[in-house]
């Protein structure tokens, strides 16, 4: 099993980390009798000798590498080091962010004495009406972006500590605090570059063999967390290669097919002629934070995951798109890049790659880079962490902020917020560590302390509990206005304000359009219900198409004509009534968003995770309801 191991909370000082993550670990350096010096820009740095072999040279200033080789005049740079120019104008070997000079291996090593803390969910997790509990799932990692497991914490003697408005909850003899050991899936999007100097290259096919061992290597062993793994290819734009699945030999053969023949590849990529990397980045983000957030939905909160993005490129942007730093920021989710040939623009790759950018610009690197890229993913689940605590606050939405603390360590800290409006009233509801001892009893899924799913067949209704998804009426919920919450019996809302109920839908060519047509096999024409139209024909209204989604490729060209196309799902555009949300979404007139869990602020139903939206005095319009489910997990993903 993939656990998570004890920690203890001890008080720290605020500290501040001065690397960032970037390349992987360090490859030996070996030439002879060549002087390479490491430093910073100063003109002084440290200086080691080596003794083996002549060194290949790459493109001066052409970035780090992973296992090549580069010449800065004299001077041997490779692994995680640059060549740079100090201030006197002569060429040095500068470490990367995240990695410090290491005269015994000749090399730049990883940083042990920088830790980067993130959180890996956008919210503190609390209880609601309850005790004053909160649970924060995050991850601990080197500046490098290399793992922190638990063997490596206590190595270190590394400890954590929990700060509720800057106060240190370990001074408080009112807070209690626990690691709560869980399994953690993972969800991995290869984001693949298919232009036409890629596919066709010569090295294309040992590109792929790469790329098959990595998916290979993410295979989990009998009893650990699932794995699950989609490609997406792009080169004049991007496109959905393999769903996320987690039949890895699914993957293989997909990835295995592109050496064959890339031509189907390219295509769903629109064509070889360009690189859209910035677009494929962000799609690569958000499909992997949708699978995330429809695995949460689901599971009420009872799984935990951690997403990956690894974005594989032999160029740079050509699409005159602007790269979004915010978003790669923000993501709770890993983004690696990998740059294979020798013309990327590694400085944008450092940038989009923030927990690892490898160069790798000759055929000879790519094992190394994906070898160490396989090792820090299957790493992830391993170095995340789930702490429970009890806060003293009673109101408002403080700051919580998690840091790490060691000898001779400095450390970033993560924030999220809670709501202390929300704990319950009751003197009885003592938060300590019975509460954390129990917190799971009697649930099958959900829960604050993630106390797991349901089978792929079932949700978790909100309440602890697995069921087979129904409908809104038999669950104690309108379905007016949600035909989605129909969906799961093959019905529709009849929409009658007195009863509204899920009925069969009319019949096609019947005369009339009744209590409405089947969605996504027929629609109304004003008369009766009639077929769909094909994938692709011009559209009007989403009831028209057999994926409910009519709207342009290109959103910003109102010249060309809406079509029907695929689903909308998490994130997509949906525009204004051009894309009905897949179920566990609503369209906010600009994009799909994940429905809202209990007591967020909500303007109907619809955006409700439990499909209602209630008005609460003082408070304002709150999602509120009985517990139900509308949909399962095999909807989402095979296997």
């Amino acid at each position: 099993m993939r656990m998570l191991s004890r920690l203890w909370i001890l008080a720290l000082a605020g500290l501040g980390c001065s690397g960032g993550p970037n390349d992987p670990s360090p490859i030996d350096m070996t030439a002879p009798d060549l002087t390479v010096t490491f430093g910073d820009g100063s003109g002084q740095g440290n200086t080691v000798t080596s003794a083996a072999g002549t060194a290949d040279s790459t493109a001066e200033g052409s970035g780090s590498t992973t296992g090549a080789q580069a010449n800065c005049d004299a001077e041997l740079c490779k692994g995680h080091g640059t060549c740079a120019v100090d201030n006197d104008g002569d060429e040095y070997c500068a470490c990367d962010p995240g990695y410090i000079p290491d005269a015994a291996a000749q090399s730049c090593v990883v940083d042990e004495s920088c830790i980067q803390v993130r959180f890996l969910e956008d919210h503190c997790r609390q209880m609601v009406a309850g005790p004053p509990a909160v649970a924060l799932f995050f991850s601990v990692s080197f500046c490098s972006g290399d793992a922190v497991l638990p063997a490596k914490l206590d190595e270190l003697g590394i400890e954590l500590q929990v700060l509720e408005n800057e106060v240190d909850i370990g001074q408080n003899v009112e807070s209690y605090s626990t690691i709560i050991p869980r399994d953690v899936e993972s969800y991995v999007t290869l984001v693949v570059d298919v232009s036409d100097s890629l596919t066709q290259s010569a090295d294309l096919p040992t590109l792929i063999g790469e790329l098959r061992t990595f998916v290979a290597g993410l295979a989990p062993a009998p009893g650990e967390s699932d794995v699950a793994v989609s490609v997406y290819v792009f080169a004049h734009s991007v496109g959905e290669y393999v769903p996320f699945t987690r039949d890895l030999a699914a993957v293989d053969a997909a990835l295995a097919a592109i050496a064959v023949d890339p031509a189907p590849a390219v295509l769903v990529a629109g064509n070889g002629s360009g690189t859209d990397l910035f677009d494929a980045v962000e799609v690569g983000i958000n499909r992997t934070q949708r699978i995330r957030d429809l695995r949460d939905a689901v599971t009420w909160g009872g799984v935990l995951t951690t997403g990956t993005v690894v974005v594989v490129t032999d160029g740079i942007d050509s699409s005159n798109g602007t790269f979004d730093a915010a978003q790669v920021d923000k993501t709770t989710n890993n983004v690696i890049s990998v740059g294979i040939s020798s013309t990327v623009d590694f400085e944008t790759l450092q940038k989009i790659g923030r927990e690892g950018s490898f160069l790798a610009p000759n055929v000879e690197d790519w094992a190394a880079a994906f070898g160490e890229i396989g090792t820090r993913v299957a790493q992830y689940p391993e170095r995340s962490y789930l702490l429970a605590y009890c806060s003293s606050a009673t109101e408002g939405r403080p700051d919580v902020a998690v840091q790490a603390m060691g000898p001779s360590v400095t450390s970033s800290s993560a924030v999220c917020k809670f709501d202390a409006d929300l704990f319950g009233s009751d003197p009885s509801d003592q938060c300590g560590p019975g509460l954390f001892a129990t917190g799971c009893d009697g649930a099958q899924c959900g829960g604050l302390l993630a106390c797991g799913g349901c089978t792929d067949d079932q949700c978790c209704n909100g309440d602890g509990v697995c069921q087979a998804p129904g409908d809104a009426p038999s669950q104690g919920v309108s379905c007016i206005g949600q035909d989605d919450t129909c969906a799961a019996t093959g019905t529709v809302c009849d929409d009658d304000p007195g009863d509204p109920q899920c009925v069969p839908p009319e019949p096609e060519n019947t005369g009339t359009c009744g209590v409405g047509c089947d969605p996504g096999v027929s629609y109304c024409n004003g008369l009766e219900c009639i077929d769909v139209l094909a994938s692709g024909a011009a559209c009007s209204e989403p009831e028209q198409c057999p994926e409910l989604n009519c709207s342009r490729v290109k959103v910003d060209n109102l010249i060309e004509p809406r079509i029907c196309r695929p689903r909308a799902l998490l994130y997509d555009y949906c525009g204004n009534n051009e894309a009905t949300c897949e179920p566990g979404g609503f369209c906010t007139a600009s994009a799909c968003e994940p429905r809202r869990v209990e007591l967020e602020q909500c303007q109907n139903g619809g955006n409700c995770r439990l499909a209602r939206c209630v008005s609460i005095e003082g408070v304002g319009t709150r999602c509120n309801g009985s517990p139900a489910c509308f949909w399962s997990w095999d909807e989402k993903i095979p296997l």
